[in-house]
């Protein structure tokens, strides 16, 4: 069940128990479409999460610490200047509808009185967090400002009168009795069930609609002209209970789960035709919207970051892959140019044959065994000595620019493999952390821009060795796994001991894989499974028998003048391994 008006009911109830007369202490925008609210009150710190997420949107209590922006955002400053300082003096929701308004008091510049609503509308992708001056009722400013030329209907600017969604729906708690919702229902225009009570009454999602037919016996697909007058009775009956239930405030925040345990729906009451194996009940709805969407909204928020990040890269990655391809076609003429020297050294030795004004040398070329015939065009206005001089400047700038065609193609050659790591690192990134830190790298190496100007960053030490991946055999030896360049230099050069085992896949972009094993020398299996974990990690990760290599750590070195994690090794031998996520999956429950 998506975020539906009886939700929403249960939420406000819960708000006004937790926050109702607190006053707003701190303000954060972590995301262009989230706020956070830090309230005191009664001795102790609230904070409340305001999502207009297109996808999730929601209200609750939490208790996330995210990482804010260096410099705030406009909408977020404009929040602190009219709120901090400011006490919630009430917690509204309007007709059932998707919203939620808190209504706050305090003192304007000149020590007046004032008061102003923050209002949150979760509607989809419509989903918006406006503040609301409660004198004139007009729009301060909204976290996403809605011009005409995106919505004829209804705008949201600064200035504005505030008008709530458009909504033609009937409150269901003004339905008075089985003829009021009769009369409601007869409205119907040939939809089904579902999409009747959907349309008709506020505060139903096409889950909860489903339900309350379920629980009258009758298919949501049906037309409510169908229906004998028993099962419209046994219909309001139904549609009754639920609006008692919200009226008592008799919800319960409850999650189903299928068998492997993930989250698949919420509700505020038991459903009984999801059909979902498992069920779990939380102490409050802040709890259980902040488990059921964490990492919904955390994958949904790395996918996005990760887009441009990734189209970015991939467009550099092909640049240097379309320079490495030129580069090797320079060379290719730079090797044809040893020609010249040959065509030099044949007028040299037929120089008493070539008469001035003569326009071409016809010569057997002595330095081919099979010495063919050749023809070398000459200048006429130049002597044969000057003809046999430039032929010889050719190969000699020729021999130059081959020395530096060489060395531009072995550089290109080690930034398009750093490109490929760092498109595998993005694609593997599990965490908005994990994305960060290859964005601090790539910032690092000048591949992209800061996204502000101030004091160069640095993750600390602490933040790289939070994301690097720790695992234990059954034995108790520890597996270390980088998941980016700096993981990768981090456990290599610095978890690593000199005779500790060092694993990689052979000729991909891949993590570095540490094994603890010191100077001992660990069984096959132990072998076997760290090298799994390295072609899991890996661009090999869907191949068969992949090649892996590993040697001692002390005989893995860093690439001079390379990016982090770019490294040489040697004295090395090879596993082949298929990658297996079963044993991947066994080892993070092991993981210490």
């Amino acid at each position: 069940m998506p975020l539906d008006g009886s939700m929403v009911l249960a939420l406000k109830t819960e708000l006004e128990k937790e926050v109702l007369n607190h006053r707003i202490d701190k303000i954060h925008q972590p995301e262009a479409d989230e706020i956070i609210v830090i309230t005191r009150g009664q001795g102790q710190n609230k904070k409340i999460l305001l999502s207009a997420h297109s996808k999730y949107p929601r209200i609750h209590i939490t208790n996330l610490t995210k990482t804010n922006p260096a410099t705030p955002p406009m909408f977020c400053m404009l929040l602190r200047k009219h709120l901090i300082g400011n006490r919630i003096i009430g917690i509204y929701q309007p007709s059932l509808e998707r919203i939620i308004e808190l209504e706050m008091e305090g003192t304007d510049e000149l020590n007046q009185l004032s008061k102003k609503r923050l209002i949150i509308e979760m509607m989809g992708k419509h989903s918006n967090i406006i503040l609301v001056d409660n004198q004139n009722q007009n729009i301060m400013d909204s976290i996403k400002r809605i011009p005409i030329h995106i919505s004829s209907k209804r705008q949201i600017l600064p200035g504005l009168p505030y008008q709530y969604p458009p909504s033609d729906k009937l409150n269901p708690f003004g339905v008075r009795d089985f003829s009021e919702w009769l009369h409601a229902m007869q409205s119907s225009q040939g939809r089904s069930l579902e999409k009747d009570l959907l349309t008709i009454f506020a505060g139903i999602s096409p889950s909860l609609a489903k339900e309350l037919c379920y629980k009258a016996s009758l298919d949501s697909e049906r037309l409510f002209n169908t229906l004998m007058d028993n099962e419209k009775e046994a219909l309001y009956l139904s549609f009754a209970k639920w609006v008692g239930l919200l009226q008592q405030k008799n919800l319960i925040p409850i999650t189903y789960q299928n068998d492997s345990g993930h989250y698949q729906d919420i509700a505020s009451f038991p459903m009984e035709h999801v059909g979902y194996p498992h069920h779990l009940v939380f102490d409050t709805f802040s709890q259980m919207l902040e488990e059921y969407y964490r990492i919904r909204d955390e994958h949904q928020r790395l996918q996005q970051k990760s887009q441009d990040l990734r189209k970015n890269m991939t467009i550099k990655r092909n640049r240097t892959a379309q320079r490495l391809q030129n580069l090797n076609n320079d060379l290719e003429k730079a090797r044809k140019a040893s020609e010249d020297k040959i065509k030099a050294d044949l007028i040299m030795s037929n120089l008493h044959h070539i008469q001035q004004g003569q326009d071409f040398l016809e010569t057997y070329n002595y330095f081919d065994e099979k010495q063919p015939l050749i023809k070398i065009p000459l200048n006429k206005a130049k002597t044969p000595a000057q003809n046999a001089q430039k032929f010889y400047k050719r190969y000699q700038k020729s021999k130059k620019a081959n020395i530096e065609i060489k060395r531009q193609i072995k550089k290109t050659h080690r930034e398009l493999e750093y490109l490929d790591q760092v498109l595998l690192f993005i694609e593997q990134a599990e965490s908005l952390q994990d994305l960060e830190e290859v964005r601090h790298e790539l910032v690092e190496a000048g591949y992209i821009k800061r996204k502000s100007v101030g004091k160069k960053s640095k993750l600390s030490g602490k933040t790289q060795e939070s994301g690097i991946l720790h695992f234990q055999t059954e034995e108790g030896i520890d597996l270390y796994v980088g998941k980016n360049n700096y993981q990768n230099e981090k456990v290599t050069f610095g978890i690593a001991g000199k005779n500790d085992l060092w694993f990689h896949v052979k000729d991909f972009p891949g993590s570095h894989v540490i094994l603890k094993s010191g100077q001992k020398d660990p069984s096959d299996e132990i072998l076997k499974t760290a090298a799994i974990l390295a072609a899991y990690y890996s661009k090999g990760k869907m191949g068969q028998n992949v090649a892996v290599d590993y040697t001692r750590c002390r005989h893995v070195r860093k690439q001079r003048g390379n990016q982090p994690g770019m490294v040489i090794y040697d004295h090395h031998q090879t596993l082949y391994v298929t990658p297996d996520e079963s044993i991947i999956d066994q080892l993070k429950k092991q993981r210490p």
